[in-house]
């Protein structure tokens, strides 16, 4: 768990959002990760999400596709608008061509299918972090 130590170590600082409408998936990575970032806040749609979004900063926002009331891509398209340089990680079961030439309109910065292996994720992360601390 060498990787995890490495992430608690740029991401004490740090905020994340995490969205998803699963709620038992959405509880377990939020309890994961409040271990590791200073704050994280958590929506189970997009609408509810971009709520959150509007009233605070994130330095990384994790989210679904498939949410109800409002998509993964319209919460990302209406999120990239207050936020255009948003390091946005989506974890979708959708790994059809259609949907991955609609995520990359999107400008998100990694893309990972469900099921998500933890040890992927956590990788992702960090590498979004990493990205994040060298261009400040």
């Amino acid at each position: 768990m060498h990787m995890i130590k490495k992430l608690e170590k740029i991401a004490r600082q740090m905020h994340l959002l995490y969205v998803d409408d699963n709620r038992e998936l959405c509880e377990t990575y939020v309890s994961f990760f409040q271990d590791i970032f200073a704050h994280v806040a958590y929506a189970n749609d997009g609408k509810e999400a971009l709520n959150l979004y509007r009233k605070n900063r994130y330095d990384l926002v994790i989210t679904d596709i498939n949410m109800p009331h409002m998509n993964g891509f319209t919460f990302i398209k209406q999120m990239k608008m207050i936020n255009p340089e948003q390091a946005v990680i989506v974890v979708s079961a959708y790994s059809e061509i259609a949907y991955l030439s609609k995520i990359n309109q999107c400008d998100i910065t990694q893309f990972l299918v469900k099921p998500v292996d933890t040890k992927e994720l956590i990788e992702k992360v960090y590498s979004v972090l990493e990205d994040l601390l060298v261009h400040e």
